[in-house]
């Protein structure tokens, strides 16, 4: 029965998104698009934004159903309620900056807490931890996970296909259907978000999917395989650090832009291409690691 429910998630977001895109632009409800990214991006400007609305309420009423992880349920819940928060106030204000960096912040923390108080206290990387070490370091990765892919969520598609890289295999291997539930709807958005997008995922739907790729990885132990099955989001982030902390140090920057993916879009790489090649790699890296420790 819960085969039926992947697919009916599929299919309904197919017929929600066209009625979501058609009310968002005729309210003119769309993305703001950042002043400092490329000037390539400038036409994205009044896309519908806030498309994870959709999806996560669609997996969310499914997963109540099939009687999922409430954590991971929640998961979805509480990190797509922070992102949907900032879309709306970066609407609101008609810009592309919503809540303030030490707003979300804090909200990631204290949902993050959430989450991890759903599990009992495992073995990190093999070693045994104590409480406030086993917290310290998964507030961490769901925060990071989180920003990790607000950061990827940079061209059409790439946010949502490096995702799929990165959590189907592990799916496989623990054998959970409601993760391969998320993925279909997940599917389904890209439908529309695959360049050129007709809408964006926007905060609400990338924050949400970070912290479930990381509280999924909580749950199962997976922290190693989440290394590798991140191996994307986590090249995005370094490279954020890297073109940070070199300017300030050296005035210098590392990369024409970053995150590294607008790096290669400067450089004459097509949107479609940096997707198709950062999913690759994500694929073959994260498939790769499963199937030795299968």
């Amino acid at each position: 029965m819960d085969g039926i429910y992947i697919i009916l998630s599929f299919v309904i977001l197919g017929v929600l998104f066209p009625i979501y895109i058609k009310l968002m632009k005729k309210y003119k409800l769309g993305q703001y698009i950042r002043e400092e990214g490329p000037d390539l991006h400038n036409y994205k400007t009044g896309t519908p934004t806030a498309g994870g609305l959709l999806f996560i309420s669609v997996s969310v009423i499914f997963g109540l159903i099939m009687k999922a992880s409430f954590g991971l349920i929640l998961s979805l819940i509480l990190f797509g309620l922070i992102g949907f928060i900032d879309d709306f106030a970066s609407i609101r204000k008609k810009n592309a900056l919503g809540l303030r960096a030490y707003q979300k912040l804090i909200l990631q923390v204290i949902f993050s807490i959430i989450l991890i108080s759903f599990t009992d206290v495992k073995p990190i990387f093999g070693f045994e931890v104590s409480k406030i070490t086993y917290y310290l370091f998964w507030i961490f990765v769901i925060t990071g996970a989180s920003n990790a892919v607000n950061l990827t969520d940079g061209l059409d598609g790439l946010a949502g296909w490096v995702w799929i890289t990165s959590i189907l295999p592990m799916a496989f291997l623990a054998k959970d259907k409601f993760t391969f539930l998320v993925v279909s709807a997940v599917l389904s958005f890209l439908l529309f978000n695959t360049r050129p997008a007709s809408v964006f995922m926007g905060d609400t739907g990338s924050l949400a999917l970070g912290a479930f790729l990381a509280t999924f990885a909580m749950y199962k132990g997976f922290e190693v395989h989440l290394i590798f099955s991140s191996t994307i989001f986590i090249a995005e982030t370094l490279s954020v650090i890297l073109q940070v902390g070199s300017y300030k140090l050296f005035k210098k920057r590392l990369f024409k832009m970053s995150p590294i993916h607008h790096h290669f879009e400067l450089l004459g790489w097509k949107e479609e291409k940096i997707v198709g090649v950062f999913a690759a790699i994500n694929l073959v890296i994260s498939l790769s690691f499963v199937l030795t420790s299968w």
